[in-house]
């Protein structure tokens, strides 16, 4: 694909060639975690996907990392291929590889030797804690893998090659699916060998990745010279990858105090729930983090090459289809439960009653995800990511960890379903702020600019 057509090409048609790959692609990521809760729910029962959302937490955590490096990195590359300058994208490239690989190792190190201190401190219970670390030694001795799969599709995409990074998602899905049933019932690893299925789809991505970059048709190329700790670019990144790692650091946060209180109000039942719940939640968000991320190499390339008018159109329609998308969802969650609840229930009918009480409540404000999602993420996009950043606090750190404190005091269980769908209303009057003022801004610097 021509990276200049970002520039040329109608709005709406490279939305959908940029979002529909990503779309695809998340949506194929989220498939073989969600048939990895499915098989471990059938195959091992309710403390198995207790102790799977003990673990939830850690990959937020890796998440946040993978895509402060990744996203801050892929923006940074779109602007500057916007605005003619490859050579500082390909030093970008080779900066962030030093970063995946370097905190990887330091993950894997410390992960290994103090997992038992860092179960307990997300809520793990005697009961569940032996699924959890089951689960968690082998994914922190392949944690660099994890770092680079997640990370460089974020880069792949930045530099203008969205139908690659579906193709890495889909090749990791299909090794994910196909070893789950083989080593979990077949070899009789249980949950250890739903980690080992989901770090060798890590490898063989990571694999097919650098092979992307170094001998590919990339953009960009991965030249041994560019892999240095250049902290001018460090701190490039950093200003952008902020907002998307407070955002999954602040989520990574908020799932331990919750997985605590759960422990407190509802007993290991109330920490399934969540589990499943949580594996609902990424199937309804994944879809507007493929809008976000399809729309960021067009609105990094059009804000770099002064172009605010389509920047506007992006953003406007960018807005409009993740709307969709969480209206779609809402209807689903209010009227058909079951449809999304059933498959990781096998004769539990406590369980199924619970999860389905909590997640009405708690998506009951869930059509507003789309329009807080994508209208706070769009200043990531342009480097301004503090606004984002910013967003992401109040909502996770001040209003989410405000009510799990004080609800549940009041109202038990139920105060912690609700505090999700008060945080999400007030959150939108926020962003809805910061979103028609910059709609204004914009429509006014295009008279000039454009």
């Amino acid at each position: 694909m021509d990276v200049n057509r970002l520039g040329t090409e109608k709005i709406s048609k490279l939305l959908w060639e940029y979002s529909i790959p990503a779309i695809t692609g998340t949506l194929v990521y989220i498939l073989y975690n969600i048939v990895d809760r499915i098989f471990i729910s059938f195959g091992l029962g309710r403390l198995a996907i207790a102790g799977m959302s003990i673990t939830l937490p850690i990959f937020t955590f890796i998440l946040a990392i993978s895509l402060f490096i990744g996203v801050g990195s892929g923006v940074l590359i779109s602007i500057n291929i916007g605005a003619k300058k490859v050579d500082v994208a390909e030093r970008v490239l080779g900066v962030s590889m030093l970063l995946f690989i370097g905190v990887g190792f330091i993950f894997s190190v410390l992960g290994t030797k103090y997992l038992n201190e860092i179960l307990k401190l997300f809520g793990a219970t005697k009961e569940n804690i032996i699924y959890a670390k089951d689960y968690m030694k082998v994914i922190f001795i392949a944690a660099p893998f994890q770092f680079l799969s997640i990370g460089l599709n974020n880069i792949i995409r930045g530099e203008g090659s969205p139908k690659v990074a579906m193709k890495m998602n889909i090749i990791g899905a299909i090794i994910n699916i196909v070893l789950d049933p083989i080593l979990i019932f077949t070899l009789h690893l249980g949950i250890k060998g739903a980690a080992i299925a989901t770090i060798v789809a890590n490898v063989v991505v990571a694999f097919f990745q650098l092979k992307h970059f170094l001998v590919g048709n990339s953009k960009i190329k991965l030249k041994k010279e560019n892999i240095v700790l250049d902290l001018d670019i460090i701190k490039k990144i950093s200003k952008v990858g902020i907002s998307p790692f407070t955002m999954q650091l602040s989520n990574s946060i908020v799932v331990i105090f919750i997985n605590k209180s759960l422990n407190i109000y509802g007993g290991d039942i109330a920490i399934a729930a969540y589990g499943i719940i949580n594996s609902i939640t990424v199937l309804l968000y994944m879809p507007i983090v493929g809008i976000n991320q399809g729309s960021q190499p067009i609105l990094g390339y059009n804000y770099g090459a002064e172009k605010f008018h389509r920047v506007r159109e992006t953003y406007i329609k960018s807005i409009g289809i993740a709307f969709l998308i969480t209206i779609v969802g809402f209807i689903l969650i209010m009227f058909f439960p079951s449809l999304l609840v059933d498959p990781f229930i096998k004769n539990d009918l406590e369980l199924k009653l619970l999860t389905i009480k909590a997640i009405r409540i708690m998506f009951s404000m869930v059509f507003l995800l789309g329009i807080n999602t994508i209208g706070s993420s769009y200043f990531q996009s342009i480097g301004r990511a503090k606004i984002t950043a910013g967003i992401n606090i109040f909502k996770q750190l001040i209003l989410m960890l405000s009510f799990i404190y004080i609800l549940p005091k009041k109202e038990g269980l139920l105060g912690i379903w609700e505090s999700v769908p008060l945080s999400e209303g007030i959150t939108f009057l926020v962003v809805i702020f910061f979103v028609m003022r910059e709609l204004k801004y914009l429509k006014g610097v295009s008279k000039y600019v454009d």
